[in-house]
């Protein structure tokens, strides 16, 4: 088992992106926004809906930063509401619920400028993701994957008439260690759409040896169900993820420094938990940590479960 630790994704490292920042108009403070109307920050990278008419002279990023102002008794958001990040920051916003999409093809380019062994993407619809590494103006890396699941195809019948199921994430562990590389990734679908929720990279954490017997996960539905005295439902769809419980082997010597790193993940810190690499084995998760326990086994070796939630 492997930890990616995420490297944050701001203006810095990120040098170029195919999605133009150009959801809705840009806020100008001389311009009188009706309730509803949205504009864009591309100072923080954000959408925004006025929630009153003649909503003139009011920074919306100011007004966040108000209600985030200790000092100031009783914020309240009276100008402007946060939808959420705009379409090319929704790739490195910490939500995979919340697609970035374009039109066949998304590529980006990230300067992490820290070295790096591992990329993920989660929430993803594409024919196929290309990731390539360059050092100095030369490829030193270079993967194509896939995007589809073809396990489900037996026999001529099942080739012919079952629809296409699409891998929606995957995980490389091997890039080579280069602290001043360019990471490119590409996702493609020529003639359709494509999307992602979110793209991470950073340094693998070896954990230990993952048991089989123990792991696995189960689903974890945010959706609303209520019914009422005649069995009716009133039912909202909303989102839904993973709750992994890894099981690993690892040795003794090395869980005290295991424990001071997955302390630093404390407080909903989001990280790759990576059981194996295989996305169909459904053994990886975006998420955090719940909890952890170690349980002695021998001298030499104990038996650590991670239960991890993934993040919607």
């Amino acid at each position: 088992m492997k930890i990616l630790k995420p490297v944050p994704i701001g203006e810095a490292q990120l040098v170029s992106a195919s999605i133009p920042e150009t959801d809705h108009p840009v806020w100008k403070a001389n311009v009188t926004y009706a309730r509803g109307a949205f504009v864009i920050s591309r100072a923080s990278h954000t959408v925004y809906r006025s929630l009153q008419d003649g909503n003139l002279g009011h920074d919306p990023d100011l007004e966040q930063l108000a209600l985030a102002d200790p000092l100031i008794d009783d914020p309240d958001p009276v100008k402007w509401q946060v939808i959420g990040a705009t379409n090319r920051w929704r790739l490195f916003d910490g939500k995979p619920s919340a697609r970035a999409t374009a039109a066949e093809a998304i590529t980006v380019e990230l300067a992490p400028g820290v070295a790096i062994a591992g990329v993920a993407g989660f929430e993803i619809s594409a024919a196929k993701v290309r990731v390539t590494m360059t050092n100095g103006g030369a490829e030193i890396y270079a993967r194509e994957i896939a995007m589809q699941d073809e396990t489900v195809v037996g026999d001529w019948s099942s080739y012919l008439f079952e629809p296409i199921t699409e891998l929606s994430e995957f995980v490389l562990t091997d890039l080579p260690p280069y602290a001043h590389a360019v990471l490119k990734i590409e996702a493609l679908r020529p003639g359709g759409t494509v999307s992602i929720g979110q793209l991470v990279c950073g340094p693998l954490w070896p954990v230990g040896r993952t048991a089989i017997k123990g792991s696995g996960f189960q689903g974890v539905d945010f959706s609303y169900v209520a019914q009422d005295e005649f069995g009716d439902l009133t039912t909202v769809r909303r989102a839904a993820t993973r709750l992994s419980s890894f099981e690993v082997w690892v040795e003794n010597a090395r869980l005290l420094g295991l424990d001071a790193r997955l302390r630093t993940l404390r407080g909903g810190t989001a990280a790759v938990w990576i059981g194996d690499d295989d996305p169909r084995k459904a053994a990886m998760n975006y998420g955090f940590y719940r909890g952890y326990r170690s349980a002695y086994q021998t001298d030499a070796w104990s038996l650590l479960q991670i239960d991890v939630q993934g993040i919607v």
